[in-house]
């Protein structure tokens, strides 16, 4: 298990873990993220390009999947050179054991 979880980060550029957005230096860097409710403890993965745009478009509701649990904020980021990589990171981390890693992980950092 924890080969396959170093083989994954090792494909990581860089991550963020927090409740600041982070911006890749490279415009064409893809984005996985995880994004948590300020009104429940409703979190939600998801990739993109643009997470600036992509947090605006959960906030103001425009993602059917996440309106209910409006507002947001990005609590982690990993970034990925290509959007194949990303997608099968996000995959990744919604099932199985990604997802309890995931869990994990944000529950020792109190997230």
């Amino acid at each position: 298990m924890a080969e396959r979880l170093n083989a994954a980060a090792s494909k990581v550029v860089s991550r963020r873990v927090g409740t600041g957005v982070r911006i890749p230096l490279s415009p064409q860097m893809y984005q996985v993220y995880v994004l948590k409710s300020r009104v429940d403890n409703y979190h939600y993965i998801g990739h993109t390009k643009d997470i600036s745009s992509r947090l605006i478009q959960h906030n103001y509701g425009k993602v059917r999947s996440t309106k209910a649990h409006k507002p947001y904020s990005v609590i982690y980021t990993e970034d990925y050179s290509t959007k194949s990589k990303a997608q099968q990171r996000e995959y990744y981390l919604k099932r199985g054991e990604g997802n309890i890693w995931l869990r994990n992980y944000l529950k020792e950092l109190e997230l």
